[in-house]
């Protein structure tokens, strides 16, 4: 087990396991997984709906290989600039990714890109706390917590941006104080938003 995972095993155990034993069997068809980490999700897809599977994360770790029980396509990249050709994918699925990318926005419309018309996109974030006292903590936190945990940053809203971007969101959830926000979207059934 990684120092991430150990990390995250409270959190996994009371609230994350919940939502994507709930939400990532949804994937179908061809499927992207954007940040696989340290493969996580992969014990809850439905192999059955699975045609491919393609994992991308900003460096290949061998943890999440060996969580794989089933055949994964594994790409080196950023989820800012995804190395896969326009409407190339069912599905695309997010967990946890959005609070360290560089620029939320251009990962959010290169999802968009990479899926086909009536598409799939399963998230689940952290986000800024809509109670003031934790959102304020979250803010006075968030420099320190940025560089001790590879530049994730706590006052990021990414739900509000996956709604402006255009996706029709068909579910959606919080859990935790409301601090994880999760949801199924789907592109306009047109390439046309």
């Amino acid at each position: 087990m990684e120092i991430y995972d150990i990390f995250m095993l409270p959190l996994e155990k009371r609230i994350l396991a919940r939502i994507r034993k709930a939400i990532i069997p949804r994937a179908i068809g061809n499927i992207l997984e954007v940040g696989y980490g340290t493969g996580v999700n992969f014990q809850y897809y439905n192999s059955a709906s699975i045609k491919n599977l393609s994992a991308l994360d900003i460096q290949s770790t061998s943890s999440a290989k060996a969580k794989a029980t089933f055949p994964v396509d594994f790409f080196v990249g950023q989820a800012e600039n995804l190395p896969f050709t326009d409407e190339s994918f069912d599905t695309v699925v997010e967990t946890l990714v959005f609070c360290s990318v560089e620029d939320m926005d251009k990962a959010i419309s290169e999802v968009l890109r990479v899926l086909k018309p009536g598409g799939l996109f399963i998230f689940i974030d952290h986000v800024l706390p809509e109670n003031k006292e934790l959102a304020s903590l979250f803010r006075a936190s968030n420099t320190v917590w940025s560089k001790i945990a590879g530049g994730c940053n706590l006052t990021r809203e990414p739900h509000k941006h996956i709604r402006v971007a255009g996706f029709i969101i068909e579910q959606s959830g919080s859990s935790g104080h409301r601090i994880f926000r999760w949801g199924i979207g789907r592109k306009a059934p047109t390439s046309q938003l």
